[in-house]
């Protein structure tokens, strides 16, 4: 092992604050508490890439390895493309500086398969699955299931199993070691929460609230891309009573122009750029939304960050996920069926302040089993690198 520090590990994320992406400040609590708590050489490979959205930046920490993006456009053949040599390219920086296990998220698309196809055997490495890669093209119908670049790239990415699996989720983990075909050591950790809080997290009550204190809050703070419902946010701007409730929206992605111009000037409804995710506590109900579909792909943290400081959730989806199977005890269910609408509209005609405080009081229980779980994860991690270490 190169260096003085026998305890190394490497993160490999597109993104890193300050750039605001949920992902690469995820990587960045987890980098901090392995520094803070196990005096580890936390190195962090990464693309200098923008993202959008997202909540005040972070301070970075660890050693950064920083490469050039690429395209960065909304082309999607030359996006998979650029995408797919960023991969490469940061999957070979972290093999080169050869620090500890490999710890590979899944930005961008398909770095899993890099990190599969490239880190020699023997070589430790842990796959942090916040996506999952080559199956969002499926989901987002980019591809056939039955296509044979697709079925490359899957027999590919599953074919050298990771020495440690960190998922978001039991369900997800369970669909993730059925395609390695391989019983994995696993640690569960849902993104969204923070451990460590800087000053970014410490906010007064924000206008919006002091403005509508005598009404329900509801919010949608984040991407709505392809995994998402955006008929069902919609349906939900369109039952609120602005004598009754207020709506906070920020909203980017695929269908964030589509969301705000239906939003535009509808009582009751204010548009931000971005709220900071601290501020999600003054939200009473957070609207979130998972496609069947996209199911295990991916995992909303826009839950998770609802859940983790107090609030409570409307979820749209199916029962078998992560999402409502871990924390349906701080929100309620909108099924993703025909009706959906119908449901939406009754639930905003019961939803009253007894309701919401029974609900914050299991909210409250949940952050906290969430805390201890995901502080537990942590280190769980921390004590697969020192095992693992090469």
């Amino acid at each position: 092992m190169d260096g003085t520090n026998p305890r190394c590990a490497t993160i490999v994320e597109r993104s890193y604050p300050p750039n605001r992406s949920i992902t690469g400040e995820s990587a960045c609590d987890l980098a901090r508490f392995l520094i803070e708590q196990y005096d580890m050489e936390v190195h962090i490979v990464h693309l200098d890439s923008e993202y959008q959205g997202g909540s005040n930046a972070i301070a970075p920490i660890g050693i950064q390895h920083i490469l050039p993006t690429g395209y960065n456009g909304k082309g999607k053949i030359r996006r998979f493309m650029s995408s797919l040599s960023e991969g490469k390219a940061l999957i070979k920086k972290a093999i080169e500086i050869n620090k500890g296990p490999i710890i590979c998220m899944t930005s961008p698309p398909l770095l899993n398969f890099w990190a599969s196809r490239l880190i020699p055997q023997g070589r430790p490495w842990f796959l942090w699955s916040m996506d999952v890669f080559p199956e969002a093209f499926v989901s987002s119908k980019l591809s056939s299931p039955r296509n044979f670049v697709y079925k490359f790239f899957k027999k590919q990415t599953y074919k050298h199993a990771p020495n440690k699996l960190i998922a978001l989720g039991p369900i997800q983990a369970a669909y993730l070691k059925n395609l390695f075909r391989k019983e994995i050591d696993t640690s569960i950790l849902p993104c969204g929460i923070m451990h460590h809080k800087g000053e970014e997290e410490i906010v007064e009550v924000p206008e919006w609230k002091k403005a509508n204190s005598d009404k329900i809050i509801f919010g949608y703070c984040g991407n709505i891309g392809e995994a998402h419902s955006p008929e069902f946010l919609m349906e939900c701007i369109a039952s609120i009573d602005p004598d009754k409730h207020h709506f906070i929206l920020v909203a980017y992605g695929v269908h964030g122009d589509k969301i705000r111009a239906f939003a535009k000037d509808k009582p009751g409804v204010s548009i931000y750029d971005s709220v900071p995710r601290a501020q999600l506590a003054f939200i009473d109900v957070n609207i979130v939304s998972l496609k069947k579909e996209w199911v295990n792909v991916c995992v909303p943290s826009k839950l998770v960050s609802a859940v983790y400081v107090g609030s409570n959730f409307l979820f749209c989806g199916i029962e078998e996920c992560d999402n409502w199977k871990m924390m349906q005890d701080a929100g309620w269910l909108i099924k993703d069926d025909d009706n959906m609408k119908r449901e939406v509209r009754k639930f905003f005609k019961t939803i009253n302040n007894d309701m919401l405080i029974k609900a914050k009081q299991r909210a409250k229980l949940r952050s906290q089993k969430m805390v201890d779980r995901s502080l537990k994860s942590y280190h769980d991690i921390a004590l697969a690198i020192i095992d693992n270490q090469n």
